[in-house]
């Protein structure tokens, strides 16, 4: 397809469903990236994801009421000379500008060996000092602009390519997967090059995922193992997902999880691909569009497997869906659901579905709303899978036992949906556990961020309208303010609608995040308030990345800029700090405040706790760390 060829109003629907979805990710340091205790060494911390890092000891619920910022960045252009992109396609058709070259993190970052390194939404890579956020060490302190190719030489120019997964670092490289193009880089930890995976043309060159997908967007977070089964191998793994290429290329693609070797971080190439739709022999064609493979993975290194979600259908995979009687022979449906492949091959091992029937066409949405009486729509399984183990009665912390047939010292997987629901299942099986209703369907909303877990409790975060007609005052209705959902994330008028958590009468003002302390045997409720509440209500935005928890505390942070910091025992507020006001700062005219979102969770390293703040609507922001006095 010729990019001159390219349908604008596509292009528009497509932008706004990705960056809706964007809202959206232990061992072996030794072999693929050391680090000396004090880190937070993956995007969840480790191959589980449980977002809890047991070496923090400084901050503690007696501690933490006294945390101060100990240093902060905002749009640091300092080291980037060249201007901001313009003149792209999708710039006028959304509104969307960036005021600097630098901008936000939505991206989360990595810390090894005493340096953060982090990436800006537009793809500048910082190394700096954990402690000072300065440049101490030239040799391991360092700013690369990651090249853009794809952007460079397009005629009408799209998009930039975009980066909000996560950092995955090696013991020499920083490898970084682009959320637009498919593209993969990688950085040298020691003096900050990019690696050229072909030279023999004069620019560098990142490695291309999948050449056939013009548009392969990335919105689920990479991980890299060094598999024990093969010790001398390196694997780098991502998800696909549909959006941007299916709809601005029309190419009725499927999702895909991909898995690079990079054995030769230098030479890497395609070890597998496992499509999350089937090839229908008797059409030769598959059984139909979407699922996308959009979640962050965990990895349990002892049984081979890897974890993640899908999301909805974007076409009916047969006449009749979701009926299955009337399902062709052989057809599988993944959508909406946690799934479990051998990661040395891709062969999928178990799907556990966790809404069924869902058909979500972005170029022709349906209304979304609670009150549409559809059932579940758009109700992805986007945020990274946890994986914990129940315990048999007296086994002591990090002991190892086999299955059992009441369930204790079994490994669980856990993962939440866009539908609001969560669900904990048996690794091994994929049978289902237990689940809860977190929050609302609320179009946008539902559970988008990763769960934490530590000593037989998850914590989960879901969000959802304050007001039961928050949706259909907003996007699902024929007097609401947006055309849908997708348009409305574009809005800085949006979110500042979403923060006011002000009490009035009018449904599209105010978000709420809910926050619960679970038992991870049975789903039951540990916290439990005076007001009758068994979890902890965040006024005023959105929880979009994950819950993280370190040394009896939890952290959680909002779409509103909010940081909050509360006791894991009890669920008592200890801490809170804001982001800068978006409207004051450049103006906005919104009559309200818009703070610069908080949107890529939280870090906690040797008594520091970090957040990186960004968003999509107006993309301005950076890193802010906080220290104890």
């Amino acid at each position: 397809m010729k990019m001159d060829k390219i349908d604008t109003a596509c292009v528009v629907k497509a932008s706004a469903y990705f960056a809706a979805a964007l809202l959206v990710g232990s061992s072996l340091f030794s072999s693929v990236g050391a680090d000396d205790g004090g880190g937070w060494p993956r995007y969840s911390y480790d191959y589980a994801n449980t977002n809890h890092n047991s070496r923090e000891t400084k901050i503690s619920p007696q501690t933490a009421p006294s945390l101060r910022r100990a240093w902060q960045t905002f749009n640091d252009n300092r080291f980037v000379p060249t201007p901001p992109p313009t003149g792209f396609v999708l710039g006028p058709a959304l509104g969307l500008s960036y005021p600097s070259s630098v901008v936000g993190v939505v991206s989360p970052p990595i810390i090894r060996d005493g340096t953060i390194y982090y990436i800006d939404e537009l793809g500048t890579l910082f190394a700096r000092d954990a402690k000072t956020g300065a440049i101490t060490d030239p040799r391991r302190h360092w700013t690369t602009t990651l090249v853009d190719p794809d952007f460079d030489s397009a005629n009408p120019k799209i998009i930039p390519d975009l980066y909000y997964t996560a950092l995955a670092v090696t013991r020499k490289n920083v490898w970084v997967v682009s959320s637009v193009y498919g593209r993969v880089h990688a950085v040298k930890r020691r003096g900050g090059a990019e690696v050229d995976f072909n030279p023999a043309t004069p620019a560098v060159d990142p490695f291309t995922i999948l050449p056939q997908r013009i548009f392969s967007s990335s919105l689920g977070d990479p991980v890299i193992i060094q598999p024990p089964q093969q010790p001398n191998r390196v694997l780098l793994i991502t998800g696909l997902d549909v959006i941007l290429n299916d709809a601005i290329v029309q190419g009725g693609n499927a999702g895909v999880m991909v898995a690079l070797d990079i054995t030769n971080p230098e030479r890497p190439f395609l070890a597998w691909q496992t499509p999350t739709i089937d090839i229908n022999p008797a059409t030769d064609k598959r059984y139909g569009t979407g699922v996308s493979a959009g979640s962050g993975l965990a990895v349990d290194l002892k049984s081979g497997l890897l974890f993640g979600g899908t999301g909805q259908n974007t076409t009916p995979p047969y006449l009749g869906y979701p009926n299955p009687s009337l399902a062709p022979d052989g057809y599988i449906d993944r959508e909406d659901a946690m799934w479990a492949l051998d990661y040395l091959t891709g062969k999928i091992v178990w799907v556990n579905q966790l809404h069924r029937g869902d058909v979500f066409d972005l170029n022709h949405p349906d209304p979304a709303g609670p009150n549409n009486g559809i059932g579940a729509l758009d109700a992805d399984v986007l945020a990274p899978p946890v994986l914990f183990r129940i315990k048999h009665k007296g086994e002591r912390e990090g002991e190892e036992t086999d299955d059992s047939a009441n369930g204790d010292g079994k490994l669980m997987v856990g993962d939440g949906s866009k539908g609001g629901l969560f669900r904990v299942v048996n690794a091994k099986t994929g049978q289902t556990v237990w689940d809860r209703q977190i929050s609302k369907r609320t179009g946008l909303g539902g559970i988008q961020a990763g769960a934490a877990y530590a000593d037989g409790s998850v914590y989960v975060a879901g969000f959802e309208g304050i007001d039961e007609g928050f949706s259909d005052a907003q996007f699902d209705a024929p007097a609401s303010k947006f055309k849908n959902a997708f348009f409305a994330t574009f809005s800085p008028a949006f979110w500042a609608d979403v923060e006011d958590a002000t009490p009035d009468t009018n449904p599209a003002t105010g978000m709420r995040t809910k926050l619960y302390k679970l038992d991870a045997a049975t789903g039951k409720s540990q916290w439990h308030f005076e007001n009758g509440q068994d979890y902890v209500e965040l006024l005023g935005g959105a929880e979009l990345r994950h819950v993280s928890i370190a040394n009896g505390l939890v952290y959680a942070t909002t779409s509103a800029g909010q940081l909050f910091v509360l006791d894991a025992h009890d669920g008592h507020l200890l801490f809170r700090d804001q982001t800068l006001d978006l409207n004051v700062a450049f103006n906005l005219g919104l009559g309200k405040p818009q703070h610069a979102s908080m949107n890529a969770g939280t870090l906690i390293s040797d008594g520091m706790v970090y957040v990186p703040y960004g968003g999509q609507n107006n993309p301005s922001g950076g890193i802010i760390a906080y220290k104890l006095p």
